[in-house]
């Protein structure tokens, strides 16, 4: 009876120690980002990063907006 129940308890045993796993890095993937976002605001904090004003960022689309500065081109003459 011991030789035939050996297989099945190794079985259910492998299959559960890969479960535990699973189911321990869904829990931990979340918490480890939380944990580390929690770290580096209190390191800001202490360091005085938080305090200094953050320069805004331009993008593509903020420069192809901006008007182009052409008082200094040359003057055109309109061909008949």
């Amino acid at each position: 009876m011991n030789r035939s129940l050996l297989p099945v308890i190794g079985t259910v045993l492998l299959c559960a120690q890969s479960f535990c796993a699973q189911a321990a890095d869904t829990s931990t993937a979340t918490s480890a980002a939380q944990t580390r976002a929690q770290i580096e605001a209190k390191r800001d904090q202490l360091s005085g990063v938080a305090s200094v004003a953050k320069p805004a960022t331009q993008s593509t689309s903020t420069l192809l907006d901006a008007p182009v500065a052409t008082d200094d081109a040359p003057a055109q003459v309109q061909q008949p």
